[in-house]
């Protein structure tokens, strides 16, 4: 029943949006390629443009649902210095940018922090795309007005604000693996009010793998076991503009979620088969963006926001998924909260000075526990101020100055002894980071530019690092310091003709790198135990290239390279989820204004796997390929098949991925 109601929810918005194109003026077919962007939701904005703002990749609607990138992990996908990693053990989808993961590179919705606060990773597989506008990477020296936490960049997610008296979009879609989609969004501005809404459905049976896997003990091929998928959401945003200096809006987005884990299926004798499933993987988030302009020069930027996520994890005794009898059996639930907010004030008073400065505050709750265990609380708080300035030194040059300083106190952490019962307090320590930054612009011409950026940038230790027990293998240390990473960047821009050339060079230099390291056991000397410490000292450097082309006016398409190398210079331990070497590649074909023919490939070499550190994956290259035919205007019927080749891959060794695959989408724009 509970499907159902979400299934019903979507096919009203569709039904809306597929009924009422006469409320609309018809739109022009360049406009209609992309819906509008929500400003607000931008962390940076310049008048200069992207000039002064260093190493940003970004991705717009157009693209994600051109290519079918229906979920983020496969959005970032596209984009250089970006690369997709998969925690194998938790079935979640995740990314490193520039060879630091996720919980370096903290993810924003519109600007507001979303990522999972006890232990900084979010499943990327779980964001849908559909009510999407843009996807921005900001690289290295990313904007102090970020906030904490922003040691290899930051991900914001930027929604839609609708341009037009009414506008909407839909599809729905069928795929292998007894897949469903739908979505639909519809939005309107009317004059000083907007509003935008939209609702979105996807569910998946399994996955089937590649012809060319080849059975095992806890796997025997077609249908992968236990893949199963399910996500729901909805959301609104309603806005007010009383003059283009002032804009204030208020957001709602709720999802749910549900998840199989599937079993390691390699050849590891000692990895542990896990029979999990995540019946509970729900988020939901309410927040407010406002602008308001102070004269002509100035302004004041709001951020207040209130997210919580709630889930569950059940381990089963047999792939029967029926039994918990098992020591290895059992249920497990997890409720997080977090509250805050964020203040900017920007000025160009100073003529030749963008002066902005920023105060951010955040606080985050997290509880746990296991059927017949008391719950557990923890809770952290963040704070941090930060200035930046650009400065234009002449017509052709620009420097950014900035710099933060970030605090975190620890408020709260309980410890459980199971064996009598009881609750109590684990020690805790606050942490600080100073964070100084700068970069130099040059603008050749409007097309040609180039940057030299350097900053100091850092992560505090998260709930788990400091508390987890991760099953009884690891010993808690609420003594952990902040990663602290010095990242240089020296990139360039320029565009001829129809082509447009980026570029990058970048360098890591991390310390107090957070690893594991072998101390004797409290409770038995003659042994060991794992602890986290500050003991890593790790250098990470690379290349980005992209060239993006439009050879005449129906062919179109992209490629980027990305080369990574890292040094962990203080242990034999590898860094997983690095490929040396990542190439993108995409080509656009329109044949009679009507037929687009599209194909992408993706290449990585081998990286290091989660799953147990040692273990290198396979090179790999996956190919899609997709014809859309438009039937009437913004009417089109699409299908397509991805993994053309059927190649066997694997992001982590032991946990395949998904086969070749079929797909059809009707969808609707105006």
């Amino acid at each position: 029943m509970k499907s159902l109601s979400w299934k019903w929810i979507v096919l009203l918005v569709m039904l809306v949006a597929f009924s009422v194109p006469a409320l609309a003026e018809p739109a022009e077919e360049d406009a209609a390629e992309s819906a509008g962007v929500f400003t607000l939701g931008e962390v940076v904005v310049t008048a200069e443009g992207e000039s002064v703002q260093g190493s940003v990749s970004q991705v717009d609607e157009a693209m994600l649902r051109q290519l079918n990138r229906d979920d983020l992990s496969e959005a970032l996908d596209l984009m250089p210095g970006v690369a997709v990693s998969r925690t194998a053990a938790r079935n979640e989808r995740t990314v490193s940018v520039r060879g630091l993961d996720v919980k370096h590179v903290p993810l924003f919705m519109d600007g507001i922090p979303v990522y999972v606060m006890y232990d900084g990773y979010s499943d990327y597989g779980r964001f849908t795309t559909f009510d999407v506008s843009r996807i921005e990477v900001s690289k290295g020296a990313a904007s102090v007005l970020y906030g904490f936490n922003t040691m290899g960049g930051g991900i914001n997610v930027v929604t839609k604000r609708p341009e037009n008296p009414f506008e909407a979009n839909a599809g729905i879609g069928l795929a292998s693996g007894d897949t469903t989609k739908a979505y639909a969004n519809v939005g309107g501005n009317l004059g000083k009010w907007y509003f935008q809404g939209g609702a979105s459905y996807l569910d998946r049976d399994y996955y089937e793998l590649s012809d060319d896997f080849k059975p095992t003990e806890t796997e025997d091929g077609d249908k992968r076991d236990n893949s199963y998928i399910t996500d729901k959401k909805i959301s609104f945003k309603i806005g007010f503009r009383p003059t283009d200096d002032d804009e204030y809006a208020i957001s709602y987005s709720k999802q749910e979620a549900e998840k199989g884990n599937p079993v390691y299926t390699g050849y590891d004798n000692t990895q542990k088969i896990r029979y999990w499933q995540w019946p509970q993987w729900d988020k939901e988030s309410v927040y407010f963006n406002s602008k308001t302009g102070i004269g002509e020069k100035s302004y004041v930027k709001t951020r207040i926001y209130y997210d919580k996520y709630d889930n569950s994890l059940f381990g089963y005794d047999d792939d029967t998924y029926t039994t918990q009898t098992k020591k290895s059996a059992f249920k497990s639930w997890y409720n997080d909260d977090t509250y805050g907010g964020s203040v900017e004030i920007g000025t160009t008073l100073l003529g030749r000075n963008d002066l902005k400065a920023a105060f951010h505050y955040k606080r985050d709750r997290h509880k746990e526990h296991d059927e017949g265990e008391p719950k557990r609380t923890f809770r952290d708080e963040y704070y941090s101020v930060a200035v930046e300035d650009t400065v234009t030194i002449t017509e052709k040059l620009s420097a950014r100055v900035g710099a933060s300083y970030d605090w975190q106190k620890a408020l709260e952490a309980q410890d459980y002894d199971s064996d009598t019962d009881t609750i109590s307090d684990f020690p805790t320590k606050d942490a600080s980071s100073f964070n100084p930054q700068a970069g130099l612009f040059y603008g050749f011409s409007d097309t040609h530019s180039a940057y030299l950026t350097v900053a100091r940038k850092s992560r505090f230790a998260t709930l788990k690092d400091r508390y987890s027990y991760r099953f009884g293998t690891t010993l808690p240390n609420a003594d952990l310091d902040p990663e602290i990473a010095v990242n240089y960047d020296l990139g360039f821009e320029a565009a001829i003709d129809r082509f447009t050339f980026g570029g990058a060079l970048f360098f890591s230099d991390i310390e107090d790198y957070i690893q594991f390291a072998r101390i004797p056991d409290p409770d038995d000397p003659s042994s060991t135990i794992q602890q986290n410490r500050n003991i890593g000292e790790v250098q990470i450097h690379g290349v980005e290239a992209s060239l993006a082309f439009r050879i005449t006016d129906s062919m179109r398409g992209g490629v980027n390279y990305t080369y990574t190398e890292w040094d962990n210079r203080s242990s034999d331990d590898k860094i997983t989820g690095i490929p040396e070497h990542k190439f993108v590649f995409y080509a656009i074909y329109t044949l009679f204004d009507r037929l687009d023919l599209s194909a992408d490939s993706t290449t990585y070499s081998g990286q290091y796997s989660s799953s147990d550190g040692v273990r290198e994956t396979d090179d790999f290259t996956v190919v899609n390929a997709k014809a859309a035919v438009s039937l009437i205007k913004g009417l089109s019927v699409e299908a397509g098949v991805n993994n053309l080749f059927d190649e066997n891959y694997a992001f982590d060794e032991g946990f395949p991925e998904e086969g070749i695959n079929y797909f059809a989408n009707l969808t609707h724009r105006f």
